[in-house]
């Protein structure tokens, strides 16, 4: 409605000023016509050289026909101001004189129109033109009433309103019948939201209705799509912490159990053997649990990064060092190439634990005598970490998977192994709280390699 009421505005406004347009149009050909029939009766004056009562000609009732057709007066004067003729009054033979006169007279003004209530007065100066010289012989005044040009007007804007009102009754029949298209569709889209709002939201909002309005549904059902693939992977993630966190104790339970059974006679080599498992138990709890902790820390909206300017180089250094021992026991190569100094504003402790995470999978999921190569390079906004090892390989189909928490391409191993399926998806936590990337490539049997890319200048 309020556009409707915008449009009538503006409808209404633009009639005013046609309107307004129109009586000055009317107007100025009104005027157009007083001053040529004057300057008419000017040349027929000076012809007879202001012999207005000469028997020898009519001009003098031709100027009173004339001012009877115009419903109005006109007044013939000459050079020397004396009035030779008013077909209003007895004047004849009188003086007149005033500034538009003079004005007129002078040649300072060709024409004057002025208005005096309901009548227009319109002067005009009487010439006598002798070869190219033009010489000013008198004034002619014609006096008539506005009336013709208001009833025109006032024709006009009767016509107006009755468009106006027209369009009106139009528009709001056309509004009304719009706004019952739109809001059909509205309050069965209003309806169906209604009901998913109700505890349906794996339902959708049929796409109905014109074109920006199905663009709207069909965007709305993608958010849909996207909070039940969220929720989907909460309900799974919850899943897989019970079940993860379940095992290791339900190990514990079996283990203190079977001792139990034993009654007091239990050797000490199994009593001592049972213990050790039950610790080695706790000890992969206690690992499942830091590392969600740490999932918890890396939150996007809830970390706080310390960030600081760090040699990359030396942080690369002292992460291989760290895992060197783990990677001699299997007899694997380790390999840092370094391309350039870099030095980055990064929080140095976070970023450790996302690149110890990748080179220790490298160790911990490598052939015996393999190797890991791990490089460093750089542009004017990027530094580049591409870890990359001679290991089993990920299988095509699971890598879109590998950075999900508590995913394992193949469980037993994961867990032959101590990782818990969240070490990658702690890496991608730390990479994205830096504004970077990290990509995947490997081929089964052949190794992996991830490629990170992190801005050299942090951006909060």
């Amino acid at each position: 409605m309020s556009v409707f009421a915008v449009s009538v505005l503006i409808i209404f406004l633009f009639s005013k000023l046609l309107n307004d347009g129109y009586s000055e149009k009317a107007l100025e050909q009104k005027v157009d016509s007083i001053a040529s029939q004057c300057n008419w009766l000017g040349n027929q004056v000076v012809g007879v050289d202001f012999m207005m009562d000469d028997s020898s000609n009519s001009l003098s009732t031709q100027t009173d026909e004339l001012a009877a057709n115009m419903s109005g007066r006109i007044i013939i004067i000459k050079s020397n101001y004396r009035i030779i003729k008013d077909t209003h009054t007895d004047f004849q033979a009188r003086f007149v004189l005033n500034n538009d006169i003079l004005s007129v007279m002078k040649g300072k003004k060709k024409r004057i129109v002025s208005e005096q209530g309901s009548y227009i007065e319109v002067m005009v100066p009487v010439i006598s033109k002798v070869g190219s010289k033009q010489d000013i012989r008198g004034v002619i005044i014609a006096t008539v009433p506005k009336k013709d040009v208001m009833s025109a007007v006032s024709e006009m804007e009767h016509r107006r309103n009755m468009l106006l009102v027209a369009f009106v009754i139009c528009s709001l029949s056309a509004a009304f019948a719009i706004s019952y298209v739109l809001t059909r569709d509205l309050k069965k889209i209003q309806k169906d939201v209604d009901f998913i709002a109700s505890g349906h939201e794996d339902q959708s909002v049929e796409e109905a209705g014109f074109l920006e309005v199905r663009n709207i549904i069909h965007r709305f059902n993608e958010i849909l799509g996207r909070m039940q693939t969220l929720e989907d992977s909460r309900q799974e993630f919850v899943s897989n912490v019970s079940h993860e966190l379940k095992t290791p104790m339900t190990s514990m339970k079996v283990l203190a159990d079977s001792l139990l059974s034993q009654g007091d006679q239990v050797p000490a080599e199994l009593y001592r053997e049972f213990m050790q498992d039950m610790v080695d138990e706790i000890d992969r709890e206690n690992v499942i649990i830091s590392d969600l902790l740490s999932l918890v820390k890396l939150d996007k909206k809830a970390a706080q990064l310390h960030i600081t300017n760090v040699n990359i180089n030396e942080l690369l250094e002292i992460i291989m060092k760290r895992v060197k021992p783990l990677a001699l026991q299997r007899n694997i190569e380790l390999v840092f190439e370094s391309f350039r100094p870099v030095t980055a504003e990064i929080d140095e402790v976070k970023l450790t634990l996302g690149l110890t995470n990748l080179i220790e999978n490298g160790v911990k999921y490598n052939k015996d005598a393999g190797w890991i190569r791990v490089t460093l390079n750089a542009d004017h906004k990027y530094f580049y970490v591409k870890v990359a090892d001679s290991g089993v390989g990920i299988p095509e189909d699971c890598q879109d998977k590998v950075f999900d928490r508590f995913y394992r391409v193949d469980k037993a191993r994961s867990r032959d192994t101590g990782g818990t399926g969240l070490g990658l998806a702690i890496t991608k936590n730390v990479i994205s709280l830096h504004n970077g990337e990290i990509k995947l490539y490997s081929k089964v049997g052949e190794g992996t390699t991830f490629t990170l890319r992190i801005p050299l200048k942090y951006k909060g």
